[in-house]
């Protein structure tokens, strides 16, 4: 069975099965088949959302796009929140039009994301990337109905997330994001911390793909 690597900013090859995220209207993006596109708040003005919107409806009805993101919530680094709210309701309706995932970026900013999973999670999964956060902000995300993927930082002994793993029942997903670990280091690192083979875990990752209906 193969690697599921849910969010990448590189494709990479290591044979394993890759959703690389792309961003609307940046140089050299392009979609191609196993992409995930959306408004990511740090490239999100109030001036540039129509277009960029624009951009994503273009191509999210296609085989190619396989998730609406990432895009989301960030206090440090983005727009006013109100454009921010916005432009993450429009894609949440265009991800329930076309009936694929969102997968989540999020910055200090959990409070504003939870309402969003009470209205729109029982419609489309709702992925929250690269969670690294406390177990009880993951287990009151998931009451909310968000879903989570864990990338590089379950790495580190005893970090959040990796505890945050330890705890989270499947689905969840595994990610390598923009960071240089492999998918393979990465799995290999969550089933010791989950204390099951990697074929096991692989089995669960393919197990939460197929419930996503992306593979």
């Amino acid at each position: 069975m193969e690697y599921f690597d849910i969010h990448t900013h590189s494709r990479r090859s290591d044979g394993s099965v890759q959703i690389l995220n792309v961003l609307p209207g940046a140089t050299g993006s392009t979609v191609g088949a196993w992409s995930s596109i959306g408004l990511h708040p740090w490239y999100l003005t109030a001036e540039n959302k129509d277009a960029q919107l624009e951009a994503v409806e273009r191509h999210a009805g296609t085989g190619a796009v396989k998730l609406i993101g990432e895009c989301g919530f960030d206090r440090l680094r983005g727009p006013a929140m109100a454009v921010q709210h916005s432009a993450f309701r429009q894609q949440a309706e265009l991800a329930v039009a076309c009936a694929k995932p969102l997968i989540i970026h999020c910055v200090r900013a959990f409070d504003e994301l939870l309402p969003y999973g009470r209205k729109y999670a029982s419609q489309v999964p709702m992925i929250i990337h690269g969670f690294h956060k406390s177990p009880e902000l993951a287990r009151q995300l998931q009451r909310h109905g968000f879903l989570l993927s864990f990338g590089a930082a379950i790495m580190q002994e005893g970090s959040n997330a990796a505890v945050a793993l330890q705890q989270t029942g499947p689905p969840f997903f595994l990610e390598t994001d923009d960071n240089p670990t492999s998918i393979q280091r990465i799995y290999e690192r969550a089933a010791f911390l989950r204390n099951i083979t990697v074929d096991e875990l692989k089995a669960i990752i393919f197990a939460g793909w197929k419930t996503l209906q992306l593979i």
